[in-house]
């Protein structure tokens, strides 16, 4: 089943129970798994949420994770940004009786405090790409152009919560959906394949190159390419404990791309936070048909090109050599548990020599990044990364995320690309993604 984890199987979500809602439950919960996590302390060095546990216990709670206080704990749910690499590496996780889940704890308990507490205007802005998405896109010059200016960014800071200093995604003058229902129709297709594109809103509101790039590449080899109707996976709605309306979200995409596998279309999504979603979250927490069959149906864009070419079926009539790439692999591709997909599509190209420079998170992990509590240390975490990518010395440095490429950016003053955009440019009738 494509929702399991190397083997492994996390738990539903049961949402639909009191318990999940119950403050008192989940204190319990967060307890029993960090009392774990204690004594265990295999994920020290993932990420600033450990450490900072790990001092409290030490040094505020005589080594008893029963003293932790509640803003030890709150403390410590803010600092998780979701990449998911604890689950990955932790040996505890279901079907292991002790359970753990650290990722689905803190979204459990941010749902929990959303709930209880409400959220501030820049924290339900952030959570809702859709809505910043269309609103920047209908006013692309000017609202790029905000954002540049020092004025416009104090104030955002000062009323959304957006660090002055954070480099933000710009804002696309055509969206990639508009370019899809715009453009000529091509020869009839689908002799080698049947896509429905989960296209994100990363790349429909800021970054359409990418999902040109993509259909391109799949219709080059004879894979026919629609666009069901679909919103934003949800995966900010869930970052910041909406949970009602992320289900909302979850449930409308499940039943479009449900009804496209059902007509024989596989789901195929270049971006690695949205595939995940489709692939694990929405199962666990939808707890329906649809989206047992969608999480089925789910490939990310290179694991499906790969696909291809095992059947046969990928052109691979390259012409142009990139040269040097320095790749960095997501933290939500290891999740998938799918093995280095990009990285084989890459060395398909004749010419490429791909170094993938394995130095830990990125550090921008969804808004995290954006929010000014958090910025400074977001370039922290990521500065391994940093490092490891410029002294690459590589001709292009690529990543499947477009977050973690506009961290990378801010970070070395490298432009980073996605692989599917090097795969497009490299065969001999490559045109402008314009």
């Amino acid at each position: 089943m494509s929702t399991d984890l190397g083997g492994l199987r996390p738990s539903r979500v049961e949402h639909l129970d009191a318990r999940y809602w119950d403050p008192a439950d989940l204190d319990r919960e967060q307890r029993r798994q960090l009392e774990v996590c204690h004594g265990c302390r295999m994920c020290v060095n993932l990420c600033p949420a450990f450490p900072q546990l790990f001092e409290y216990i030490d040094d505020e709670a005589d080594g008893e994770v029963e003293r932790l206080t509640t803003a030890h704990l709150q403390h410590f749910d803010a600092l998780c940004y979701e990449c998911k690499l604890c689950f990955v590496v932790c040996p505890y996780t279901p079907p292991h009786e002790w359970a753990i889940d650290i990722p689905r704890l803190v979204l459990r308990a941010r749902a929990v405090e959303a709930r209880q507490r409400g959220l501030p205007l820049g924290r339900r802005l952030l959570g809702d790409p859709d809505l910043l998405g269309s609103l920047g896109c209908a006013a692309a010059p000017v609202a790029n152009a905000l954002a540049q200016q020092p004025k416009a960014r104090e104030l955002m800071e000062q009323t959304l919560g957006i660090h002055r200093q954070a480099f933000l995604p710009r804002f696309a003058t055509q969206t990639f959906a508009s370019w899809f229902a715009k453009r000529p129709q091509p020869r009839p297709l689908g002799s080698t394949g049947k896509v429905a594109l989960f296209y994100s809103c990363l790349v429909n509101y800021y970054h359409p190159e990418i999902g040109m790039a993509a259909v391109r590449v799949l219709e080059r080899s004879g894979v026919e390419v629609i666009c069901p109707p679909q919103r934003c996976c949800a995966m900010p709605l869930l970052d910041e404990g909406r949970l009602d309306a992320a289900l909302g979200q979850m449930r409308a995409n499940a039943d479009h791309l449900a009804a496209a596998a059902a007509a024989g279309y596989d789901i195929v999504v270049p971006e690695p936070t949205c595939g995940m979603m489709l692939k694990k979250e929405y199962p666990d927490y939808l707890h329906s048909a649809a989206a047992e069959t969608v999480a089925s149906r789910t490939y990310d864009l290179a694991e499906y090109l790969m696909r291809l070419h095992r059947e046969g079926q990928l052109r691979t009539d390259f012409a142009y050599a990139p040269g040097k790439i320095a790749y960095h692999m997501p933290c939500h591709l290891k999740y998938q548990a799918i093995g280095r997909r990009s990285v084989e599509l890459l060395k398909l190209i004749p010419g490429a020599e791909v170094q993938v420079v394995d130095r830990g998170c990125s550090g921008h992990d969804g808004t995290w990044a954006f929010k000014k509590e958090f910025h400074e240390l977001s370039l922290k975490v990521g500065s391994k990364l940093f490092a490891g990518l410029r002294d690459a010395n590589a001709n292009i440095v690529a990543t499947d995320c477009s977050l973690a490429a506009l961290q990378i950016e801010q970070g070395t003053g490298l432009r980073p690309v996605h692989p599917i955009e090097i795969v497009w440019a490299a065969y001999p009738d490559a045109s402008p993604e314009g």
